[in-house]
This record gives C-alpha cells, sequence and structure tokens, in this order.
C-alpha cells in the first residue's frame, strides 16, 4: 500500500512540474494562469483517482469514495457551485467511547506537529468513536487539471501518512 501512494505522489510531483513548465504571458498577472480551468467535480476526480491507479465508487449519498484495507477516502462537494473540495479519511477501527478523551490528545499531538491533514473523533451512528482527518479547499476561481491532480495526490499522500501514523500512536 505505501509503495502505491508513493508512486501517487511521483506522479503528482510530475504533474505539478509540468504545470510550472508552462510559461507565464507577459500580460498575466502574477497568481494568474492562462488557459482553461475547472472545478473539481466526481466525474473529473474519478478520472484523475483512475489515472493513478485507483479504483472508486459513487456511494448511496453520490459521494466519491476510494477503499483501503485499514481506510476510506471520501471525497464531498460544498459550495453553490460545488466548488469547495474535502477529502476525507474514515479509520476502519472504531473504538470505546469513555476511550475519546484519550483519543482527541493524541489526536491533538498529530494536529500540533503536522500541519496537514486536520485530525478529529467523530460519533457514527453505531455508538462507537471514530477516528476522521481531511483536506479541503475552496476552488472558487477554477484550478487548471495539472494542479488537480497534483493536489488530490498530495491529499492521498499525507492522509495515507496520517493513517500510517494511528497504526503506531492509536
Amino acid at each position: 500500500m505505501p509503495r502505491r501512494l508513493s508512486r501517487i505522489a511521483a506522479a503528482a510531483v510530475a504533474a505539478a512540474r509540468a504545470g510550472v513548465e508552462q510559461r507565464r504571458a507577459p500580460d498575466v498577472p502574477l497568481g494568474r494562469r492562462e488557459g482553461p480551468t475547472v472545478l473539481p467535480g466526481n466525474q473529473l476526480l474519478k478520472t484523475i483517482l483512475n489515472e493513478y491507479g485507483l479504483r472508486s465508487m459513487i456511494d448511496d449519498d453520490g459521494d466519491l469514495t476510494v477503499r483501503w484495507e485499514n481506510f476510506s477516502v471520501y471525497f464531498f462537494h460544498y459550495g453553490q457551485d460545488e466548488e469547495v473540495l474535502q477529502a476525507r479519511l474514515y479509520l476502519n477501527r472504531r473504538f470505546d467511547v469513555e476511550l475519546r478523551p484519550t483519543l482527541a490528545l493524541v489526536l491533538d499531538d498529530w494536529n500540533r506537529s503536522k500541519l496537514f491533514p486536520k485530525a478529529y473523533t467523530v460519533l457514527p451512528d453505531d455508538g462507537l468513536v471514530g477516528i476522521c482527518a481531511e483536506q479541503a479547499f475552496d476552488f472558487e476561481g477554477g484550478i487548471s487539471r495539472q494542479q488537480l491532480k497534483f493536489t488530490v495526490g498530495m491529499w492521498l499522500q499525507n492522509l495515507q501518512q496520517f493513517a500510517d501514523w494511528t497504526e503506531e500512536h492509536v
């Protein structure tokens, strides 16, 4: 599993380099780029995940999902034009409610020492405590396809690192 995501990270870096190599036109303000921009809809995300060699599915709620042995990552869309994208990891492991304060302290260590992803506990309907981590961004101005592929690849790599960390610390 880690090798597969290492390949994803390498592919994401290559996609980012290709985007950086594109020359900026002299009349384009810094921070703006020429060319088409996209919004991160499920169909485009599904295509990008497939390019990374990942199998995804749309669940009963219409959310794009990628499953691994120990966790799943869901992609959620928010905003009027669904321009805000969130990738949320749910660990498969569940814990007794009495452990929630202890788990919160362990996750605080992650949140203090790492910038991304944000980690927290949840109380799903099964009555047990779950652990989540998430990354999100508002793509209101659009994003190039290459930049989106890079972003998704880095998010998946970061979420995988969090899942690995929880195996050691929780």
